[in-house]
Parts: structure tokens; sequence; C-alpha cells
């Protein structure tokens, strides 16, 4: 056994560019040779039926079945060495295709089924043996921290060379014609793919490990994983998925080329629609799914792939908007299926198989995985000759010998989401949270300023990016806003907390700020305090009560508008007792608020006080609407606020207006004239008489019907409406309010 040292994270990272560049390579190579929908012309070029067809496709995942009969001996004989050893002789192999033309020439047309069918299996059974030792040795050379994204990017690449290799073969399949265009691109195909085998050997290979004498190790680690429940519902909605999904994309070029009318070259094209919306999302699924988890990615993902068939199915035929449909539905695939493909590809190496049983599971996935490929296109094939002489048009749909395929591909997909739903996932966010992530806020500003967050450097372009991240009221931001509360700057530190401030109340956000309040007091609490009310997560009430006796005053005053914000209604007596017992007129403002906000009218006269001893008309005005939560709804109030501010008498004048349609003529007929000779005088600009009358309205309110606190805030009204008369504009506004919620209630509104 070797003793050499483990290969560090950090050499397995450099070493990477290799196996993107390898991935790259290998991408063209099975284009170009036995998949996607070149492959699948150059099986239909043959004259082959859709069973031979689904047959063929089948051969390369059923031989995947060998895996777990084999993973035993290539552990032994080293992961790394067995993958290069049958990635190389698969080429070979393949090369044999290009034998196909002079085998229809020598023996005749039914032959060139037989003989694809012997190159595939042979093809099939080392490109098993190469994966099932490829697994786990991949498994180790992307670390998992970085996983999703190194797939992401390594997709955006591989797609990059799909597009590239897709765009010429199609050209040399319009201007071609026979198979030997497809011979050509076989041909290049196989060099391309022997490269790739050069670049795959430059990636460093798994840890030395020590080698079990016998195959019971071996064995006993597949049952435990036939036994482990979370790994099992994985390989069913894996199942699910790729029989309603893959089995159905691989028929979908014949469809396009059979039922809607586009030829060899646009169905190759297609290609390219899906290689644009894999390009397009590969890296935010990536970045996603390391982010938040596979879970939810793996559901987004099913969710997209049953739009697929539906798409399809309502297809127009032979129309010209046909090519341009078929390729937006391409982009959509192409979103979709790379989704689900990183995404059940990261929850198998990170979540599924344990680390120290990586052979014994990974046997037991490819086996399964490999069975499951196999007998979609096998299934499809049989229903689409059983199916072929199915023709009809119900109302606007064509039915044709694809609808049923296209019906269990959305049954499948639909047992696929609700399997993924019953996997468990320590990691993952919830799939809600993160669905509504997309629709909070600002999505795309949050994702913009990310990136330019993550970009970022100076000071200035960080606090910039840090308040745009809470204009985008997005969580997707909350990690990077939790980061910068931690910035070497104070300036940056101070704009995350008002930020998050402004964002949904996520739990870790809340959290993040309760910390900050556990370090203890600094310059920086204020901030806190304020962002922690506004989140409104009673979760924060606990630490804003120990702030409200920290001995601090500004502190304790800032903590009760907090609580207050947060409705701690229980909280109510502390307020009281630091409104009585403060001598700063400021901070005594901060504790009526507070008061005002939970609406606790024990201290009316007392606040009334206060406010007729209040010179600045900005806390006379935050005093009034205390004052006026106390009494019912604000929202009269605020709306009055904003009139009265404007044009004080004309405002005054229809406000009481609208008053004397709420009194009853027949049972207040002296409120009602009083009513409307104050708003007379309020129009013609006398605001004397007006309030003289005013005054006069509010003792003609029956007292005895009406709740005791609008009664001791009218009568404390009528007495500062005769000291200050027209003077304190917020005093006319809170007798307006109060007088509008007395005769509602009088009224049994």
């Amino acid at each position: 056994m070797s003793t050499s040292s483990p290969i560090t994270d950090l050499e397995r990272i450099n070493r990477l560019p290799w196996l993107a560049a390898a991935d790259i390579l290998n991408t063209a190579f099975f284009l170009l040779t036995f998949s996607g929908s070149i492959f699948l012309l150059f099986l239909d070029e043959l004259g082959l039926g859709n069973s031979q067809i689904g047959f063929l496709l089948s051969l390369i995942p059923f031989c995947g079945i060998v895996a777990p009969f084999i993973a035993p001996v290539i552990s032994r004989l080293g992961y790394k060495r067995v993958y290069i050893t049958f990635w190389t002789l698969r080429k070979f192999v393949i090369s044999l295709l290009l034998l196909t033309p002079l085998i229809i020439v020598r023996f005749g047309a039914n032959w060139a089924f037989w003989w694809v069918a012997g190159v595939l299996l042979v093809f099939a059974l080392c490109r098993a043996i190469a994966e099932t030792g490829g697994y786990p040795w991949k498994k180790e050379a992307v670390p998992d921290p970085i996983r999703g994204k190194f797939t992401a990017i390594n997709s955006m690449l591989s797609t990059v060379a799909g597009i590239l290799v897709t765009v010429g073969a199609s050209y040399v399949i319009g201007v071609g014609s026979g198979l030997n265009r497809y011979m050509l691109l076989i041909s290049i195909g196989i060099v391309i793919g022997f490269i790739s085998v050069w670049c795959y050997a430059q990636v460093p290979g798994e840890t030395p490990t020590a080698k079990s004498e016998d195959d019971h190790g071996h064995l006993h680690g597949m049952k435990q994983a036939l036994h482990d429940r979370e790994f099992m519902f994985f390989l069913g909605a894996l199942g699910l998925a790729t029989l309603g999904g893959t089995a159905v994309i691989s028929f979908v070029p014949l469809f396009m080329k059979e039922q809607v009318g586009l030829s060899e070259s646009n169905v190759v094209l297609l290609n390219i629609g899906t290689y644009t919306g894999a390009l397009l999302s590969s890296y935010l699924w990536g970045w996603a799914a390391d982010r938040y988890g596979s879970k939810p990615i793996m559901q987004s993902s099913l969710a997209l792939m049953l739009f697929l068939p539906i798409a399809w199915f309502l297809m127009p035929r032979h129309q010209e908007v046909s090519p341009m449909l078929a390729m937006g539905i391409a982009i959509v695939a192409g979103v979709a299926t790379l989704a689900w493909q990183i995404s059940w590809m990261r929850y198998l190496f990170v979540n599924a198989i344990p680390a120290e049983q990586k052979s014994p599971y990974t046997a037991v996935y490819y086996a399964w995985y490999g069975f499951v490929s196999g007998l979609g296109p096998l299934l499809a094939g049989q229903l689409l000759d059983l199916s072929h002489d199915l023709r009809a048009d119900f109302l606007i749909f064509a039915i044709d010998p694809y609808t049923p395929l296209f019906g269990a591909s959305i049954f499948l997909l639909s047992m696929g989401v609700v399997a993924v739903t019953q996997l468990h996932s320590a990691e993952a966010t919830p799939f809600r949270r993160f669905a509504g992530m997309f629709v909070r806020g600002n999505p795309i500003r949050a994702i913009e300023s990310l990136i330019q967050y993550n970009l970022s450097g100076d000071e200035m372009t960080r606090v910039f990016t840090t308040e745009r991240m809470g204009d985008a009221r997005n969580p997707l931001s909350s990690r990077e806003l939790i980061e910068a509360l931690s910035d070497p700057s104070f300036n940056v530190r101070y704009e995350a907390i008002r930020a998050i401030g402004r964002m949904p109340a996520e739990p870790e956000l809340v959290d993040a700020l309760l910390d900050i309040l556990a370090q203890g007091h600094s310059e920086l609490s204020f901030v806190v305090i304020r962002a922690l009310g506004r989140l409104g997560d009673p979760r924060a009430i606990p630490a804003l009560r120990q702030l409200l006796f920290s001995g601090y005053h500004m502190l304790e005053a800032n903590s009760a508008r907090a609580l207050a914000m947060l409705g701690d209604e229980e909280s109510a007596a502390h307020f009281l007792e630091k409104f009585r017992t403060e001598r700063n007129q400021v901070l005594r403002i901060a504790y009526i608020s507070a008061l005002g906000k939970v609406r606790s009218g024990q201290a009316i006269a007392e606040i009334f006080a206060v406010l007729a001893q209040t010179e600045a008309e900005v806390q006379r005005g935050e005093i009034g609407l205390a004052l006026a939560r106390i009494a019912g709804d604000e929202r009269y109030y605020m709306q009055q606020w904003r009139l009265l501010r404007a044009s004080p008498t004309t405002a005054t004048a229809q406000a009481l207006l609208a008053l004397h349609k709420l009194i009853k003529p027949a049972e207040f007929s002296e409120l009602a004239a009083l009513t409307q000779a104050s708003a007379q005088a309020f129009a013609a600009g006398d605001s004397v008489q007006g309030v003289e009358l005013l005054h006069q309205m509010i003792c003609q309110i029956p007292s005895n019907r009406l709740e005791q606190t609008l009664v001791e805030i009218l009568e404390t009204c009528a007495v500062n409406l005769v000291q200050f008369g027209d003077t304190r504009f917020e005093i006319i506004l809170l007798a307006l309010h109060t007088l509008d919620l007395a005769l509602k209630q009088l009224n049994g509104q």
C-alpha cells in the first residue's frame, strides 16, 4: 500500500483546469459520436425504426448494471487507473462505427443494425467500467465547498464547446448527404476524444487507502446503501426524472423532424437553444446549489421540466413560427435540464454518498442510473411504435404518436417532484423560501449588487453596493450583508446594518444583529436597535428589553421605540415608568411615541402637558401622532395632517364637512349646526371663530356613550383649544381625528 501523503484541496484546485478542459473535449466527443441529435439522425439515416433506435440508445446506460459486480476489482486496481484505461479503449471501439458503410455495402442494410449494436455494446461496457471508477475519483478531485460553482463553470465552458460543435455539425449535415457526413463528424469526434483522455490523465488521482483482501466489505457497503432510506429515495427521484425527462428528450429531434416539420439541419441547430439556456443559467444554478443546497434546485428544475412536454404537445405543426417556438422551448429545456444535472449530481456527491462508503454507494447508484437510463429510451421507442398509427384532432390540439409519450412524461415528472420533497437535507433552504427569493423585492438588482459587492475593493464602492443590497429588499443578498457586518470599515458596517433594516425579516439577519448587541455597546448599537425594530421579528424583544435598563439613556429610549415597533405591549408599564422619571425632554418624547405605538392610555393628561410645553413643531407633531394612536387608527390623522399643512383653513373646513355627514341631524341637531357653522368659518378664513365653534362641538358630544380614552382626549383637546386657539394646528387636527372616531362609535361603525 502506498504511504504517500494525501493530496491537499489546494493541489486539487490547481489541477481543476485540466479536468475542465477534459470535460469540454469530452463534450465534443460524445456529441459527435454517440449522443444527441447527431447520433439520432445518423441512426435514422440507417433506416432504423423507433424500437430499434430505442434499443440502441438503451444499450449504453443498461451496461451500467455491471457496476456493483466490478466495483471491488476497480477499487483494488485504482479508480483513476481504470478510468483512464477504459476511457481510452472505448475510443478505439467507437472507431469501428466508421466501418458501417462497408458493412452495408458488403452485407446489406439489415446488418448495419447488428453491427452498430455490437460496437455500442462493447463501447458501453468500456464506458461503464471507466465511469464506475470515475465517479469516486472525481468525487475527490473536486472539493465539496466549490463543487456547485465548478460544475456550473464547467457546464458553461462545455456549453460553449457544444454550441460550436453544433454549428459546425449542422453545416456539415446541411451541405452533405448520406452516411459520409456522419462518418466525417464521428472521425473528428474520435480525435478530440483521444485528446480529452490525455487531459484527464493530468488530474490528480484519488487518496491512497488500504485495500480490502476480499469483497466482503464492498458487499456490506452495497447492502448498507440499499437500506439507506435517504439514498433510496434519492435513487427513486432520480429514476422518475430520468424516465420522464431524459427518455422523452432523446426522441424530441425525431418529433421535430416528423411531426413539426423541421429540416435535419434545423433540428441539429435546436441544440444551440438548449446550450444557450444552459450557458445563461449555469453559473446561477451552481452558485444557488452551493449557497442554498441541492434540494430546492432539484425541485425548481423538475417544475421547469414539467413545462417541456406540455409545450411540445401544444406546438403548431408545419407553420412558419414552428422553428422559432421550438428554439424557445429548447432554451427552457437547456435551463431546466442543466439545473437538474447540477443539483442531483451535487446531492449525490455531497449528501447521498458517505465519504467512507463511496465505492459501494457509487456502484449501486451507477447500476440503478444505468438501468433507468436504458429502460427509458427502450420503453419510449416501444410506445412510439405501438402508437405509430395514432392520428386525431381534438379541438385545437393535434394528437399524434408522441402524445402518449408526453403524457407519460408529465406523470413521471410529477411523481419525481413528490419524491424529491421527501428528501432530507440539513443544509438545504426550504423550496418555498427559495422560490420566494425570486419574487420578493427586486431580485435582479440584488443579483447585480451581489456581483458588484464581490468584485468591489475600495471602501466607497463597498458602501454603495451594500446600500443597493438593502434597497433591493431581496433575501438573495442576506449572506453578503451579514459578511459586511464584519467589514474592517466602520462605514461599511454602518451601512450594512441600515441595509438589513430594510430587508425582509430573515432569521439569519435578525440573529446577526442580535450577535452585535451581545458584543456590547458601541456607536452602532443605536443603528442596530432601529434595524431590529424595522425588521419586526419578535425574537428581538428579549434583547431590547434588557437594553431598556442598560443605564444608557439614549440606548434605553431607542430600545423603547424599537420595542413599540415590535408591538411589545407587555413593556408599556416600563415605557410609562421611563416617561415619568426621565428628565430629558427629547427622550421623554421617545417614550411618549412608544406609549402611543402600543396604545397605552394611562398618561393622557401628562402627555398633553408635555405637548403644551413643547415649542418645536416637529416634536409637537410626534406627540400629537402618539395621542392619535392612543385614540385609535392613525390613518385619518396622517391623511389630514398632510392636507392641513398644505392649506390649514380650507382642509379643516373640508374635514368638518365630512364629519357633518356622520352626524344624525334628528339626534344631534345642535351638533350638526355647530359643525356646519365651524366649517363655514374656516372656509371664510376666520380660524379664530372656527376654533371656538369646534370647542363647542366637542362639548356637545355625549361622553357617556363613548370609550373613556376618547372622552379624556376630547376633553383635554377642548381645554387646549381654549388655551392655544388657532396657534397649534396639531391640537385642531387631534380634535378632528378624535371627533371622527367618536362619531363613528356613536353610529355603531
